[in-house]
């Protein structure tokens, strides 16, 4: 969004205003308004490049303009008078201070979603990255399932229910959207399945001063949206290993062991978490060339891990209850 002026400040109505998305090759178009304004509702997060074109003046454009998470960015325009087929690059920066929108919130772009190291690799560990947010009880754990019973050991895993609390505002007040459609379940609105960090482009949490479009929970409100394909294929591959011949003795591990005594043996664990996702362009050799059009994206992700010295306790009834004597 933004408004286009002259170079004496007036606006310039009936400009042709183009947004092309850099990844992907796709545009947008639209025209200004009376009031030389214009806007693009409903873009895919990504870098795009703006171009604008009015009679009687040069063509103006701004490349590299980053759009993340249902952002709104504001790029105004200001026309010099001269041929169209001249052309001026605009390289200032947008204003930090964005006026348009005064909701409390935090974006994770890609880089960080990849590059942070996340125990587990859940994606709870980056909403717990604003400030105000952390786990909610409800949240699957580390090997204890779901539940707010089973969940209250360990950390979150991916692929396991995500709930968060933000502000003093419970878990079962938040609101979760992935690639814009609801993902929260209906009891206690705690999303149910959270996606490989891999698959993630961009990760949002709000904690305050929402918009009118957050009205259906007083609680955090979270924006996932998932990688998308682009003209080139990209690719990548991982695995996370975890193996007690790597880590050190439990210091409890001993400590009630007697001097003359044998040390115990650490308690066995090993742990695998291994991947990959791979995006770009549908490409059906000589049948149909997806460039500029359609666009895919695959992850994979598994958890192996294999640990010794768990034990659960239950009560069950006696011998005696069992043969009908209470």
């Amino acid at each position: 969004m933004g408004t286009v002026t002259d170079a004496n400040g007036a606006v310039v109505p009936g400009a042709k205003v183009t947004a092309l998305n850099v990844g992907t090759s796709t545009k947008r178009e639209d025209s200004t308004s009376s009031s030389g304004d214009y806007s693009f509702p409903l873009l895919d997060v990504g870098e795009y490049e703006v171009t604008v074109e009015a009679p009687g003046f040069k063509a103006a454009v701004r490349p590299n303009v980053i759009l993340q998470i249902n952002e709104k960015v504001r790029a105004d325009f200001s026309l010099d008078v001269g041929s169209p087929t001249e052309r001026v690059e605009v390289t200032a920066d947008t204003a930090v201070l964005r006026t348009d929108d005064a909701t409390l919130g935090q974006t994770v772009e890609q880089r960080r979603v990849v590059e942070l190291p996340l125990n587990n690799r859940s994606l709870g560990a980056l909403a717990i990255l604003q400030p105000g947010i952390q786990y909610g009880p409800r949240s699957g754990s580390d090997g204890q399932g779901f539940g707010q019973r089973q969940g209250s050991h360990g950390v979150p895993i991916p692929g396991i229910g995500l709930s968060i609390v933000a502000n003093g505002q419970r878990e079962t007040n938040q609101h979760a959207t992935l690639d814009g459609v609801v993902a929260t379940e209906a009891r206690v609105n705690t999303v149910p399945f959270s996606p490989s960090v891999e698959a993630v482009q961009e990760f949002r949490v709000l904690s305050g001063s929402y918009s009118s479009e957050y009205g259906f929970n007083s609680g955090a409100q979270m924006i996932i949206v998932t990688r998308s394909g682009t003209n080139d294929f990209h690719g990548s591959a991982f695995e996370f290993v975890r193996n007690d011949v790597f880590d050190a003795e439990n210091y409890f591990q001993n400590y009630f062991t007697p001097p003359s005594a044998p040390r115990l043996k650490k308690d066995s664990l090993r742990q695998n978490q291994f991947g990959g996702v791979l995006t770009g362009p549908v490409l059906i050799p000589k049948l149909y060339n997806g460039r500029n059009q359609t666009f895919f994206m695959v992850n994979y992700e598994k958890r192996i891990r294999r640990q010794s010295g768990l034990a659960q306790q239950a009560n069950h009834p006696p011998t005696a209850f069992r043969r009908g004597d209470f």
